[in-house]
């Protein structure tokens, strides 16, 4: 995804009809300009998964599922069991019936990779989605790929903030908090003063439901009449 591309010539055919009013100057390079061509009915989701957890948890999860749409630059995260077409499947209708539940967004349009089981393929044109394949070894064009880096540091960053003796097998309960802080923490793009879920869910209310650091050491006092 990294590749560098630096370097390489281009190999686009010039247009000769925009090039009759162009007079070249001796020496003198012009530029290039590229325009973008944006389908306004196109609502993309992009999805991929990511290598194994080191530890596999209580309910045998092991994998993670990680989603994400660009209009409000939300990421969404489902663990998985194994990576096999059953367990795809489920964590996609899971997420996809999230982000459909909440009325904003509903894709029509889903990118994944290549080397997607066809019957994660299936379920998808079954929401109503045409099915995009990104090309072997071009993992750029899965914006799935960086959304999983991102979701990676954040998580990893949750973990590293746990209690000494948190049971580490439980760490896919925190995959709902951390999907949750972490757009919080993300700019939506279409509307760049508010939060990825703000624009998926609306205001986040503290006061309804506070936060606490996830993983944490707590006290209970239990009386002894109970």
């Amino acid at each position: 995804m990294r590749q560098s591309r630096q370097g390489v010539r281009s190999t686009k055919v010039p247009d000769e009809d925009a090039m009759l009013e162009f007079t070249p100057t001796p020496g003198v390079k012009k530029k290039d300009v590229y325009l973008r061509v944006v389908n306004a009915d196109k609502r993309s989701m992009y999805t991929d998964q990511s290598g194994p957890f080191p530890r596999k948890s209580r309910r045998s999860n092991q994998y993670i599922m990680v989603a994400v749409e660009l209009d409000g630059n939300y990421i969404d995260a489902e663990a998985l069991k194994t990576r096999n077409a059953s367990d795809l499947t489920a964590a996609y209708q899971k997420i996809f019936s999230r982000w459909k539940a909440t009325g904003v967004i509903c894709p029509n349009w889903h990118v994944l990779d290549n080397e997607a089981p066809e019957k994660f393929k299936q379920a998808i044109r079954e929401n109503n989605c045409r099915v995009e394949l990104t090309p072997a070894d071009m993992h750029r064009r899965n914006a799935a790929e960086r959304a999983i880096q991102t979701f990676k540091s954040h998580f990893k960053s949750v973990l590293a903030g746990v209690s000494d003796d948190f049971p580490i097998r439980e760490w896919d309960e925190l995959l709902p908090q951390s999907v949750l802080t972490l757009n919080l923490l993300r700019q939506s793009h279409v509307a760049p003063n508010i939060s990825a879920y703000a624009y998926h869910h609306g205001s986040f209310d503290y006061n309804r439901m506070p936060l606490a650091p996830m993983g944490c050491a707590v006290q209970f006092h239990v009386k002894p009449d109970r």
